[in-house]
């Protein structure tokens, strides 16, 4: 199965981190957020990650930085040019939605990524099992073992990906 669009459900610190990710990787992402508070807590963490990548490209490039695999290959020139208009592209290209039915309409993974609340996490699965569509997987974002009682207690039938690490190539970009 080939992704192209991933919704990323909560947008703090991993989910804002795994949603810039893949948005410069080429994904075409929306991060779904449960309130309006919820956006001004997520668009400062999206504009320091924007940050952030910009000042890891000009330190790779003036050979002053760590080298970020996630964000060019270390065998190949780096092209910083490049390497900032894909951050700027990501951070143009990153969407936030409130309404869970319009983020996931024509997503082809959704990443769990919600603070562990377990109560939250059994209403946001209660709320996407009438959503799904065969070709939507569901990657729960948790070490914990209590995982697959999410899924139990919000009826959900299908197994889910066992980690989105495991079901989508974000940390080496396309070059």
């Amino acid at each position: 199965m080939s992704f192209k669009k991933v919704v990323v459900a909560g947008g703090g610190v991993l989910g804002s981190q795994i949603a810039f990710q893949a948005a410069y990787c080429g994904f075409d992402v929306t991060i779904w957020l449960r309130s309006q508070g919820s956006i001004g807590r997520t668009q400062p963490k999206l504009d320091n990650l924007k940050k952030t990548y910009e000042e890891a490209i000009e330190s790779m490039a003036a050979g002053t930085g760590s080298w970020c695999a996630g964000i060019a290959d270390s065998d190949a020139p780096l092209d910083k040019a490049a390497c900032l208009a894909r951050v700027q592209a990501a951070y143009e290209g990153l969407k936030l939605e409130l309404d869970m039915a319009a983020a996931v309409a024509d997503a082809d993974l959704v990443i769990e990524s919600m603070a562990e609340d377990p109560k939250a996490k059994v209403e946001f699965y209660q709320k996407m099992a009438p959503l799904r569509r065969l070709k939507v997987w569901i990657s729960p974002y948790f070490r914990s073992s209590h995982a697959w009682n999410f899924f139990w207690q919000a009826g959900q039938v299908q197994r889910p990906v066992p980690s989105w690490a495991s079901s989508l190539s974000i940390w080496k970009p396309a070059m």
